[in-house]
């Protein structure tokens, strides 16, 4: 009997959700709208600094992991790309990324409890004066970008397991 309720539980714990985000992307090269107001944990050293800030949340990344991630989420897919979030991974399509460090399975979950909402999440680029110039942010928002500035392109599904 005391089994059966430990993997009850465990099963209770693990569902996942699925959704779709409504992707966008600039309509000039290199164009983004500021982030705006978060708290500031940059580390020129980590492979991804995470972003919180109101009704939104985002990341940076490193220089090796920047190329491979902005195809995966803001390229053309055929069909829609599909980001699988796991505690200790994420998968883009078929790329695999391992997520080692406690603070980003922290970013990682704040991320999960970010995509469960009810409202439209939005995926665009966005930057910051307080970082290095080029940087960009990848940036997950409730707000829907502007439409001077972005244009809608297919959506992603986003799992998180």
């Amino acid at each position: 009997m005391q089994r059966w309720r430990c993997f009850a539980i465990k099963c209770l714990t693990s569902m996942s959700y699925t959704r779709l985000i409504r992707r966008y992307t600039a309509y000039y090269a290199g164009w983004c709208v500021a982030f705006g107001e978060h708290e500031i944990e940059y580390d020129d050293n980590k492979e991804i600094n995470w972003l919180v800030g109101d009704s939104k949340i985002g990341f940076t990344l490193s220089p090796q992991l920047k190329q491979l991630f902005f195809h995966e989420l803001l390229g053309k897919h055929k069909p829609i790309p599909v980001a699988s979030i796991h505690e200790s991974e994420i998968r883009l399509n078929k790329v695999r990324i391992p997520i080692t460090l406690e603070e980003d399975r922290r970013g990682l979950a704040s991320f999960k409890e970010f995509v469960k909402t009810k409202e439209d999440v939005h995926l665009c680029l966005t930057s910051h004066f307080c970082y290095p110039p080029g940087t960009r942010i990848i940036t997950f928002t409730k707000k829907k970008p502007l439409i001077i500035m972005y244009k809608e392109i297919q959506p992603m599904k986003v799992e998180v397991i």
